[in-house]
Formats: structure tokens, C-alpha cells, sequence
């Protein structure tokens, strides 16, 4: 194993470690809208998105970009992706980091949202198969092809990551050492958008949309016979996620076994299956969306994630019309309640 493929596991850890920590989760952030008319986590999504495009064009401009033009089969296909996701997030609870941190957590009904989850992007794959649809390759991204104005753009994105980095460490605690702000058991939102960010935006020239839920596609497509099945390092990748969450959850203790009924199993597993369906039609869920496609300036991603909120709002809406309750949710620029 090269230095180079060791620096991607740490990096892929430190995304989990930071999703971990910080409790992202766009189905949160739409009820912390609806809840308390603020969008902070909102904010904390667009700062990791801004960051990751901002590191993703520095090493897209002076190192070895090895990376593919993305797929997708069509903007009808990725929007309605995008809304079947969002269904399915809303009746999960959770979106695809949050979901899985919420299993390392112990909650077990998350273990019927990956059964539905792996189930639903294998339906998916099938219709797309069996349809006979093509994939159409899309743009490469900008940091590829080094436009002239990428270069505007990212000189643009570095002074604000600047700015960023400047009002963080003003907002730190003074003589607070780095070993304690990375101990700390709950991360503020900015600073875990940053970590976040920094860390997927090394990633994506390197090693394409890494992400969990861009495996599975890759997995179910392959058994198909559709697409390259993913490689024994896009494993190892998301094998490292998964350590850096799981050694996030020991550090502070936070693992507690909870069950639930039934029923809760079953929305979890139908909440799962429709975000599967999403993941094969986008391709990818929220997280390959925030933390590869969007900063890569993918024309499909943002209003993929759009139509993603879209769904997670209405359900939402649609829920609350019959249980007469809304999640609350309370958030400040320092974190959440």
C-alpha cells in the first residue's frame, strides 16, 4: 500500500470520526426549519460543501486527477431520485452518515434501514437493467479540465476558507490544545463542516465518490452486470468510515444497545428501501451529493439535493398532518439541541 493510499483511509476516518461528532443529518436540518424557523444546520452543510470544493480544486489543479467523468442516467431519473430518497430519509429519521451513526450508536432499527437500504438499491439497479437505460456520461468536473474561470472560482473559495479558518480559531477557546478540541465529545457544527470538508474534498480528485451509498450503487450494478464493480480500495475506504465512527463512539461512550417495536422496524426498513431506490436512480444519496458531487460542480447535484429536501419536507409535512407532532429541533450557530 503507496503513502498516498494510506493518507485516503485516514482521511475517509476522519470524515466518519467528524460525522460522528458533529450529528449531521438533512432530515434534521429540514426540521430544525420547521421547528424553529432557523436553517443553522443548513449553513453547516453549505460551509463542508464550500470546503470540500475549495480543497478538491487545489489538488485537482497541481496533483495527478486520475479521476473518471461521472454517469448518470438522466435529470428526470436524478431529480426523482433525489424526492424517492427524501421520502425515504424522512420515514427513516435519517439521511446515509446518520443512519449508520446511529447503528454504531446502538440503535438496531438501523440495521433494518441498511437491510431496505441494500434491498432498495438493488430494485433500483434491476429497473434500471430492465428498462434498457443508458447511462450518459456528464461533464467532467471543472477541477479536471482547469477552465479559466475555475481559476477565478477557486481563488474566490480560498479567501473565504481563509476568512473560515481565521473566525474559527477566533471562536476557539483560548490555550485549548488540538488533542482537546479533537476529544471533545460533541463538535460544533463549523468546525465539523470544516473537518468534513477538508477531508472529502482531498478525496474526491484521488478516489471519485467514495462514499458508502456510491458503493452499494456500484455493488448492486456489477451483480447485474451494468457497471465496473467497485474496487477492493473503495471497500477499504468505506471500511475506514466506519472505524473512525466506531473509534468515535468508544472514545466518548456513547454506544447504548436500544431496541424498538416492530413497527419502528418496518418504517426504518421501507424508509430504507425507498432511499435505496434513490441512491440507483441519482446515483449516490445526500452524502455523495454534499461531499463529491456538488463540490465538484456536477450540473445535476444541486438540484438533486433540492428535490432531496423537497422530499424529506414532504413527507415531513405529511406526517405531521396525521400525528399533529413535529420533531423539534433547536439550533445556534454553536450547535443543536
Amino acid at each position: 500500500m503507496t503513502l498516498l493510499h494510506a493518507g485516503a483511509l485516514l482521511l475517509a476516518a476522519i470524515v466518519g470520526f467528524a460525522a460522528h461528532r458533529a450529528s449531521l443529518c438533512t432530515v434534521k436540518a429540514v426540521a430544525e426549519v420547521m421547528s424553529s424557523g432557523t436553517a443553522h444546520m443548513f449553513g453547516s452543510f453549505a460551509r463542508a460543501a464550500l470546503w470540500a470544493a475549495a480543497i478538491a480544486g487545489v489538488v485537482g489543479f497541481i496533483g495527478p486527477g486520475t479521476l473518471q467523468a461521472p454517469v448518470a442516467w438522466s435529470p428526470s431519473f436524478s431529480l426523482a431520485g433525489g424526492f424517492v430518497f427524501g421520502v425515504g430519509a424522512a420515514l427513516n429519521g435519517g439521511c446515509s452518515l446518520s443512519t449508520v451513526q446511529r447503528l454504531i450508536d446502538g440503535e438496531l432499527s438501523m440495521l433494518a434501514t441498511l437491510v431496505g437500504l441494500a434491498a432498495g438499491v438493488a430494485f433500483g439497479q434491476a429497473f434500471i437493467v430492465s428498462g434498457g437505460v443508458s447511462a450518459q456520461p456528464m461533464p467532467a468536473s471543472p477541477w479536471m479540465t482547469h477552465p479559466p474561470w475555475a481559476v477565478l472560482l477557486l481563488v474566490g473559495l480560498l479567501l473565504w476558507c481563509v476568512r473560515e479558518a481565521f473566525r474559527l480559531l477566533h471562536a476557539a477557546v483560548p490555550a485549548t490544545t488540538i488533542r482537546e478540541i479533537l476529544g471533545q465529545p460533541t463538535y460544533q457544527p463549523a468546525p465539523a463542516a470544516a473537518l468534513m470538508g477538508v477531508a472529502a474534498g482531498t478525496l474526491y480528485p484521488l478516489q471519485g465518490a467514495w462514499t458508502y451509498t456510491n458503493f452499494l450503487r456500484s455493488e448492486a450494478g456489477a451483480w447485474l452486470g451494468a457497471v465496473v464493480p467497485p474496487s477492493g480500495f473503495h471497500a477499504l475506504l468505506v471500511t475506514s468510515v466506519l472505524a473512525g465512527m466506531l473509534l468515535s463512539a468508544r472514545q466518548r461512550n456513547s454506544f447504548h444497545l436500544r431496541t424498538a417495536p416492530a413497527p419502528v422496524f418496518l418504517r426504518a426498513a421501507c424508509g430504507g428501501a425507498l432511499m435505496g431506490i434513490g441512491v440507483a436512480l441519482i446515483p449516490g444519496g445526500n452524502d455523495t451529493l454534499l461531499l463529491a458531487a456538488i463540490p465538484a460542480f456536477w450540473p445535476w447535484a444541486l438540484p438533486t439535493y433540492l428535490a432531496l429536501i423537497g422530499g424529506v419536507a414532504v413527507t415531513m409535512l405529511a406526517m405531521r398532518a396525521v400525528t399533529r407532532t413535529t420533531p423539534e429541533v433547536r439550533c445556534r450557530a454553536d450547535g443543536c439541541d
